[in-house]
């Protein structure tokens, strides 16, 4: 008895030590850059005998628990991140370890070829990075540039089309046509004019990672990046199996159905992913309607020392517009008013006003004129109608330790266009004037000869005077980026390529809806040769413009960068040459004799050295190749001053090659004098870096020189006639400024990121102007005339920006995401023709600042079903405050350069909201 005594009073002594031989390590897994949280992530722990791990609960907290006291090897990953390793002792407590894990090219090894993505405190520019979690939390049923007004520099609208997928994106101050977009390394700018159009694909639910690199990119292939490049990765390899669907709603009747299933990385190393989603929506401009059907699917595979990645998407969609640009009064007197506009009589319509619509009532008439209805059913005359599917073969090869070769080859159909307004009289469209709409009920009966009291036959043959028209912007494009990357040491790397693309546009207008007629005549008939002069037109025949236009380019690029854990150094070149051609199907066919061209148009026979031919005896008219080659040169540094502090900075020139619609007046003719653009840039920067805080300051300058571009106005010798095409040569602008970004992790359940630009951009000396009429004659008294521009601010886009957004965990697994934005310093877009003497030199009209409130927030309830099954809510209220303010003022909205009185544009969508629910397992 007395030893069981001892021994047990031995027990009670020793519990406490015994309760404190185990300890835990607890923290949390964060994003890099933008210190976002990582949930999901997993945490590694081995060493003294053991090992063990767990996953990052929904605020990216984990806890890896009944540890005895020892030295710990800690590894944190993250699909799409560096796993980050940290080294603990564990003696008498518990530790927290932070993990702060980086963006990994490696993990998306099968978009490495061209994605090229920036690393913090190695990459000498200025980038933002939008992790997943803030683009499944944030992105609401916006377009993804709008998303990206949290950036500093970025200036993103709804734009002038309203609709879905009708969005525009500026960084520091150079529109999307100068901004390279890339989708999993591929580059996606229109080949001719370098747009991006966005509604081609609804990605937000497989982005992986979206990245914004401003000013000179890290992208290695020669893309038109003056403003910037935006980097899309999707998803592909993934650490685990899982499926997610997703039912959402909104305002103006938004609804939303999506699936995305995932098999994780399964037997044999191949991996799979696809998606689905439904979407529909009456629009916030009126009749602006949303139809779209989205698909993505991509299957990987790891094969040796190969990673092979295919990947197909598209987005067939349609969605109502709105082109025409109305008095501000229009949509409100009292804005009107306030911002020094005229008021209108039969204004204050609302701001999503839109005139581009009317309702028709078809109906069919018997022998004695009496009409058998259809029903009256809403018509627009400005949409969008488009299909893109887009394919891609990514292959990542290790040949050795050293060498890396990574290559992609792609194709892309684009199918579509757009319904682009009333054709017909010259007379001008006709509108209801009570609704402000397309008549196009009068439209209908007058092209049907509806009989009236004064008139039984008024047309007799049916001879539409207008009807519906739709501009076809088809393509074909093909293309491949080969690249290699050679470590010749251990902090010197060799990257090496090239990029082959070709591509064929083509675009006409044909005959959509004839509204109740027979056929149609063209007034401008006679720009077809190759037809009978005043012939009838039926649904399906192209009128105005039939041509194709081809694009060939070739390029490669070098690189050389050096890199150690202090010192990152890269300096790069590319080379490109890209040909041009036209192919006119509506130029007079052409016979070859003696080596010479001769027209032979349709009708009576050409007679050539007393030989006959007929328009059947001729061939298209094509264009030699027109070919320019480009170039750029850049070198960057960026130096690690301390384990927290760096600085970076970059210089370069591009040699820009013009696009297409640049070189080719829309009559099918060369432009005089086409010349490369050059842009010259640099800029300087200073970061902070810590686990709860990261800051950016920089500042740019940037210069480019002969800008070209072209536009069409009025004829100033003749005013009501056809319009003329304004060629602006010598055009020099200056785009400098600040930017500060700033991300810090104040508690656990309290996040602040914030975004600061102030930007001065002006133009620099005067330019040159000419005007050429639609048969490339330059108008007398227009051959080579000054514009003032010196001085003045350059428009289209907001030149400060302040930002600020807050992420708040008030209760665990409940959030709440305010987010406030301020633009100001934007001024009108306008034609640098108004500005013909040095009297008339000044600014354009400057916009008032706008502002707005967003706000998101979530709730992820509890995990069900062993833990797989989780069930989450989401929604978002944009424009809390329900504030209107102008966005976007097009080029020729406003009847003068200064004077508001006259002034057009179209406003902000009001309040709106939309609300998900998901469940993934």
């Amino acid at each position: 008895m007395k030893h069981f005594i001892t021994v047990f009073c031995a027990v009670l002594i020793s519990m406490p030590a015994l309760a404190q031989n185990t300890f835990s390590i607890r923290g949390r897994v964060l994003d890099k850059v933008t210190g976002e949280t990582l949930p999901g992530a997993t945490v590694q722990v081995s060493g003294n005998g053991q090992n063990t791990g767990g996953g990052a609960d929904a605020e990216g907290g984990y806890k890896i628990g009944n540890l005895p006291a020892g030295t710990y090897t800690v590894q944190a990953s993250f699909i799409g991140y560096k796993p980050n390793t940290q080294t603990v002792k564990i003696s008498t407590q518990s530790v927290v370890v932070t993990f702060a894990l980086s963006s990994d090219n490696a993990s998306l090894e099968e978009v490495q070829v061209v994605a090229s993505q920036a690393q913090e405190r190695e990459t000498p520019v200025a980038f933002s990075a939008v992790n997943e979690v803030k683009l499944r939390e944030t992105l609401s049923n916006r377009d993804l540039p709008m998303i990206l007004n949290e950036t500093p520099g970025v200036y993103a609208t709804q734009g002038a089309g309203g609709g879905t997928g009708d969005s525009r994106i500026t960084i520091r101050g150079f529109d999307q046509r100068n901004v390279a977009t890339l989708v999993n390394g591929v580059p996606v700018n229109d080949m001719e004019n370098g747009s991006v159009f966005w509604s081609n694909w609804d990605l937000g639910d497989v982005t992986k990672s979206l990245q914004v690199q401003r000013g000179l990119s890290a992208s290695k292939i020669a893309v038109p990046a003056v403003g910037g490049t935006i980097n899309i990765l999707t998803k592909g390899f993934d650490d685990k199996r899982s499926a997610l669907a997703r039912v959402e709603t909104g305002s103006n009747n938004y609804r939303k159905y999506s699936l995305m299933l995932s098999s994780g990385n399964v037997k044999g190393d191949w991996a799979f992913t696809a998606y689905g989603s439904r979407r529909t929506s009456d629009g916030w401009v009126s009749h602006a309607f949303d139809d779209a059907w989205t698909y993505f699917g991509n299957v990987s595979k790891r094969l040796g020392h190969h990673n092979l990645s295919l990947t197909g998407m598209g987005s067939p969609q349609s969605h109502g517009q709105r082109f025409t640009y109305n008095p501000l009064g229009i949509y409100s007197n009292a804005k009107a008013r306030e911002l020094g506009a005229k008021t209108v009589s039969g204004g204050d319509r609302g701001f999503n006003y839109n005139t581009d619509w009317g309702t028709l009532n078809r109906y069919t008439l018997d022998a004695s004129g009496n009409k058998t209805y259809e029903g009256a059913k809403d018509l627009n005359s400005a949409s969008n109608f488009y299909h893109k599917p887009q394919i891609s073969l990514n292959d990542f090869w290790q040949v050795s330790d050293r060498f890396f070769v990574s290559s992609v080859a792609y194709a892309s159909f684009g199918n579509g266009g757009g319904v682009t307004g009333v054709n017909g009289t010259s007379s001008g469209l006709l509108v209801n004037q009570a609704s402000g709409q397309v008549d196009f009920q009068s439209i209908y009966d007058g092209n049907i000869g509806a009989p009236t009291a004064t008139n039984p036959n008024p047309n007799p043959t049916r001879k539409s005077s207008q009807i519906l028209v739709n501009s076809i912007n088809s393509h074909r494009w093909y293309g491949f980026v080969v690249g290699g990357d050679y470590l010749l040491k251990p902090t010197l790397t060799l990257s090496a390529g090239i990029d082959g693309r070709t591509y064929t546009g083509y675009h006409y207008q044909e005959v959509r809806d004839l509204l109740g007629g027979n056929y149609f005549v063209d007034l401008n008939s006679g720009r077809n040769k190759n037809i009978e002069a005043n012939g009838r037109l039926q649904v399906g025949d192209k009128l105005n413009y039939n041509y194709d236009g081809k694009t060939d380019w070739l390029g490669g690029y070098g690189q050389l960068e050096y890199k150690t854990p202090l010192l990152s150094a890269v300096v790069s070149g590319t080379v490109s040459q890209i040909g041009y051609k036209r192919i006119d199907y509506f130029k007079a066919k052409v016979v070859s004799v003696n080596g010479t061209d001769v027209p032979v148009p349709y009708g009576a026979p050409t007679v050539v050295n007393g030989t006959a031919y007929t328009n059947a005896d001729g061939h298209t008219v094509e264009t030699e190749w027109s070919r320019y080659t480009g170039y750029s040169v850049k070198g960057g540094l960026n130096y690690n001053l301390t384990e927290h502090d760096n600085i970076f900075f970059n210089t370069g020139y591009n040699s820009k090659v013009p696009f297409f619609n640049f070189v080719y007046t829309r009559n099918g003719d060369k432009y005089k004098d086409v010349r490369n653009e050059g842009i010259t840039s640099f800029e300087v920067g200073y970061g902070i870096t810590y686990p709860s805080l990261k800051a950016t300051l920089n500042a740019y300058y940037t210069l480019w020189s002969n800008k070209s571009s072209n536009t069409t106005g009025v004829n100033p010798n003749d005013p009501n006639g056809p319009s003329v095409f304004y060629a602006f040569r010598n055009v020099n602008a200056r785009h400098m400024g600040i930017e500060l970004s700033v991300a810090q992790e104040i508690s656990r359940s309290l996040q602040l990121n914030a975004a600061i630009s102030l930007g001065d951009w002006r133009w620099t000396g005067n330019g040159r102007y000419t005007l050429i009429d639609a048969n490339n004659n330059v108008l007398p008294g227009y051959e080579d005339n000054a514009i003032y521009l010196d001085g003045v601010h350059v428009g289209d886009a907001a030149q400060n920006q302040f930002q600020l957004g807050l992420r708040y965990e008030p209760i665990k697994r409940f959030y709440i995401r305010p987010s406030y934005l301020l633009f100001t310093k934007y001024y009108a877009a306008f034609n640098p023709a108004n500005l013909q003497s040095e009297s008339s030199r000044t600014d354009s009209y400057r916009v008032p600042t706008s502002q707005n409130l967003d706000l998101h927030l979530g709730y992820d309830l509890p995990a069900i079903a062993h833990d797989r099954l989780r069930l989450g809510i989401k929604g978002s209220i944009l424009n809390v405050l329900n504030q209107y303010f102008i966005t976007d003022i097009p080029l020729g909205a406003s009847t003068s350069v200064t004077d508001p009185s006259g002034l057009k544009g179209y406003f902000n969508r009001g309040r709106t909201f939309t609300i998900g629910l998901s469940a993934t397992l």
